[in-house]
Parts: structure tokens; C-alpha cells; sequence
């Protein structure tokens, strides 16, 4: 249980720490060996490595990362002695992999490793019994490669941005799978109360265990029996990024802001809001 509980904590200060920190947006999962993130650039195993996957590869504009989570529960001090043991993994785990762009040589078509810089972030819990206080430890190695140019950086940018979105998606039941690929699902439009630039949003109802296959009548009905409302809530992504990559538009950041005081906007355009604060617009079609 602790274990798992580490993991998960990890990846949730992981990824505040590199959102908070470093301005990273986008994070599109790494899903196995040979990742692909477009049909011209990967994420690939290096020959003979035998670690896992790293958890993530990161973007804002102008900067990419490949992103690796470690969480502890270790009661011994973990950095007595040089660098601790999950650190260790994940600077293998990032060192051990490549990003790679698909490029043309003759008749031939090859797969060219690109240098990108890695943040292995571990979090230690504090510990009442032996005293040990809460950390974050973090390494920033690199992998090897190419430099990128300007125009590669931004071509894998959005490569990255687009799978973070499309990965947000399926996961929201905003896309789902067809015989010539992914295709919207028709879905409801939300507004958020008190938005003052009124957006409108599409995405489903969460809980702590999941998403529920629930309307919104049904989901506030729930609340009222909770001893915390709040525990069910709205997520989604606003429409118009979410109609930005369907129609393959150039993906750009929004602005991290909340709306009255617990609804929040991420720069990724995902919203967290409470159940009654969503206004329930019905059923939309195909949203491109």
C-alpha cells in the first residue's frame, strides 16, 4: 500500500514540480517502447538497456524534457552517502532511451537520435518515527544525441502538445476509436459559473475512483449524499483548443487561472471544477 501510495504522490509532486518550476505544459505519457508522438518522432529504447520506460515527455514553447517520477517512503536518510537509489534509476531510466526523429538518406528511411534534457524528481515522505522531513530530490541529466534546431524544437513541441491532448481526450471520452482512427464523440457543453469570459467546456465527471457514467442531474443528486460535495467533480477541456487540434491548428498555451474559488484552468486547457458550478448546455455533435 505504501508503495503504491509513493509512486502515486510521486508523480503528482513530479509533475507540480516541473509545472510550477519550469513552465512544462504538456506531458504526453510514454506508453512502452517505441513510443510514437507523430509519424516523425519517437521515444525509443537505447540498445541492450534493460531499465523501464520514463514516465513522461515534457513541452512548453521553446523547451522539451523527458520527465522520470520517483516517490519514497524509506525511513533511512536517503541522501546520506551520495545520490539516492530512485534517483539513481531514474537518471537510467532517461539516459536510457532516446528521442528520435524519422529522416529521409536516399531510398533509405532512418530514425536519428536528438538530444533532450531529462529531470528525474524524487519526493520523500516525512517520517513521524525515526524524525525525517519531507523532500524533493532532483536530478537533470540529458540524453544523447543531436542538438535539435529551432525548427525540430518546435515541430516535437507539438507533437508533444498533441498527444498530451489527445491522450487528456480519450481519457475524457472526448475521442474515441473508429476504423480510420480516433473521431470526436458527441458530448455535453458545459459553461462554468462566474467564468467572466464565459468558455465553454467538454470533458465528464470525476471522482477520487474515476470517472462516473453519470448526467449532471444524476451527479448533483450524488453530491447531496457525500459528506464531502466536492469529492465529484467536472473535467474537462475547453472547446476551443479541443477544436484547435482537431482541425490540426497550432497548439498554445492558455493562461493558468481559476474561476471564483474552486474552479481552476490549466495552462493545458483542462478545468477542475465542482459539480454546482457547472451549467449543463446539452448534447454537442462533432465539436471540429
Amino acid at each position: 500500500m505504501r508503495r503504491s501510495f509513493s509512486a502515486l504522490f510521486g508523480r503528482f509532486f513530479a509533475r507540480a514540480y516541473l509545472e510550477l518550476h519550469h513552465d512544462f505544459v504538456w506531458f504526453a505519457a510514454i506508453d512502452g517502447d517505441n513510443f510514437h508522438l507523430s509519424p516523425s518522432w519517437r521515444v525509443s529504447r537505447k540498445p541492450r538497456s534493460q531499465t523501464e520506460m520514463p514516465d513522461w515527455i515534457c513541452a512548453r514553447p521553446g523547451e522539451l524534457a523527458i520527465g522520470e517520477a520517483k516517490g519514497s517512503h524509506q525511513k533511512s536518510n536517503a541522501t546520506r552517502g551520495g545520490m539516492p537509489g530512485p534517483i539513481k534509476t531514474a537518471n537510467g531510466q532517461i539516459t536510457g532511451v532516446r528521442v528520435q526523429k524519422r529522416v529521409r538518406q536516399g531510398l533509405r528511411t532512418t530514425w536519428r537520435s536528438k538530444r533532450v534534457k531529462g529531470w528525474g524528481v524524487m519526493s520523500r515522505w516525512g517520517i513521524a518515527a525515526p524524525a525525517r522531513d519531507p523532500y524533493l530530490y532532483v536530478l537533470d541529466p540529458e540524453t544523447e544525441g543531436e542538438a535539435l534546431t529551432p525548427e525540430e524544437v518546435e515541430q516535437l513541441v507539438q507533437a508533444v502538445a498533441r498527444t498530451h491532448v489527445a491522450q487528456t481526450a480519450v481519457g475524457l471520452g472526448l475521442l474515441k476509436d473508429f476504423d480510420e482512427g480516433m473521431i470526436p464523440a458527441p458530448r455535453r457543453r458545459v459553461l462554468v459559473a462566474d467564468d467572466q469570459e464565459k468558455r465553454f467546456f467538454a470533458g465528464a465527471i470525476v471522482t477520487p475512483f474515476g470517472p462516473l457514467d453519470l448526467d449532471f442531474d444524476q451527479a448533483k443528486a450524488l453530491t447531496a449524499l457525500l459528506p464531502d460535495p466536492n469529492l465529484v467533480r467536472f473535467v474537462g477541456l475547453e472547446e476551443s483548443l479541443f477544436t484547435s487540434f482537431l482541425q490540426g491548428q497550432p497548439l498554445v498555451p492558455s493562461e493558468r487561472r481559476r474561476i471564483g474559488d474552486l474552479s481552476l484552468v490549466g495552462q493545458d486547457g483542462l478545468v477542475v471544477a465542482p459539480i454546482n458550478q457547472i451549467i449543463d448546455l446539452g448534447y454537442q455533435g462533432d465539436l471540429s
